[in-house]
C-alpha cells in the first residue's frame, strides 16, 4: 500500500547528442531550486565557495562511475511506456535501496499510470512521478520520506533518474530524468576550482565524464540517483524538446507515462 505525501546509453560513443495549477508548478520549480540550484545558467553561480552538496565528503578513492558502464543483463530495471515512446532505465538497489523499492513498489501497484510528466526545464529535465498534475504530492510505501541516499559512484547524468520532493535531502515518488548543461570553459573551469582542504573536489576523471557524456553536475550529491537510461534516449530528447508555457514550464501538449513495467534487463538485440 502507498501513502501520499502531502508537502545515447552512456558507454556508447555513437549515441545522440545533445497554466494548469500554476501555484502548484511554482512551488514546485521553487523547491528544486533550494535544493539543488538547477536553474541558473551554468555552473559557475552554482558552485565556487558556496557549494555545500553531500559529494563534498565522498572518498573519491574507490569510485566507480558505474551508469558508464554496460549493465549486465538480469539487473533489475525499468521500461517506462509514455506518450511519446518507451525508456529502459536499469536500477541500482545496490546503492540507493530504499528510493529503488518505493519506485518499484509504485510502478507495480500502478501509482505511475497514467501521470503527467508536468515540468520540463530548459530542455535540462523532465519532471514527473506525482499523481497530481502539479506535482505538488508524492508517496512512498510508508507515508513518509525518505533520506536521500548518497554514494560517489552513481551521478547526475544525462539520462539519470533522480528522486526529489519539496523537503530538501528527502525524495518520494517523484523523481527528474536528466538532461545535460551545455558546458563552457567557464563552468568547465569552475567545477575544477570547487575544493575541500584546499585540493580540488572533483577527480578530473569525473569533470572529464560529466563534460562527454552530458551531465547536471549541480546535482551532484543533493538529490538520490536511483536508475541510468539505457534504452529509448531518443525518447528522452523528444520530451526535452517539448514547447513548454514561459512561466510555468508545464509542457503546452499533455506527455503522460502511461506505465512503469519492473523487468530484469536484457540487452536489446
Amino acid at each position: 500500500m502507498c501513502y501520499t505525501i502531502k508537502s545515447y546509453a552512456p558507454w556508447d560513443k555513437k549515441g545522440i547528442k545533445l497554466k494548469r495549477n500554476i501555484n502548484g508548478i511554482k512551488k514546485l520549480l521553487a523547491a528544486l531550486l533550494a535544493a539543488s540550484c538547477i536553474f541558473t545558467g551554468g555552473c559557475s553561480a552554482l558552485m565556487g565557495n558556496t557549494y555545500t552538496s553531500r559529494a563534498k565528503d565522498y572518498d573519491f578513492s574507490a569510485m566507480t562511475m558505474v551508469q558508464l558502464e554496460e549493465p549486465e543483463e538480469g539487473r533489475l530495471a525499468a521500461v517506462i511506456h509514455t506518450t511519446l515512446g518507451d525508456m529502459t532505465a536499469v536500477l541500482y538497489p545496490e546503492y540507493a535501496p530504499n528510493t529503488v523499492d518505493n519506485f518499484v513498489n509504485r510502478s507495480k501497484d500502478g501509482y505511475y499510470d497514467n501521470t503527467k510528466i508536468y515540468a520540463v526545464y530548459e530542455t535540462r529535465f523532465a519532471a514527473t512521478g506525482s499523481a497530481a498534475n502539479d506535482g505538488s504530492t508524492g508517496a512512498s510505501n510508508d507515508g513518509q520520506l525518505i533520506e536521500n541516499e548518497y554514494t560517489p559512484n552513481l551521478w547526475p547524468f544525462k539520462g539519470a533518474l533522480c528522486s526529489y520532493s519539496t523537503t530538501a535531502g528527502y525524495g518520494d515518488s517523484r523523481y527528474i530524468i536528466c538532461n545535460t548543461f551545455d558546458f563552457t570553459e567557464e563552468d568547465i573551469e569552475t567545477l575544477k576550482s570547487v575544493q575541500k582542504d584546499g585540493k580540488q573536489l572533483f577527480p578530473q576523471e569525473l569533470i572529464d565524464a560529466w563534460v562527454e557524456h552530458g551531465s547536471l553536475p549541480t546535482l551532484s550529491g543533493m538529490q538520490t540517483v536511483f536508475g541510468q537510461i539505457v534504452e529509448g534516449m531518443e525518447v528522452m530528447e523528444k520530451i526535452m524538446s517539448a514547447e513548454v508555457d514561459e512561466e510555468t514550464a508545464v509542457p503546452k501538449e499533455d506527455i503522460f507515462v502511461k506505465h512503469i513495467d519492473i523487468i530484469e534487463y536484457q540487452k536489446n538485440s
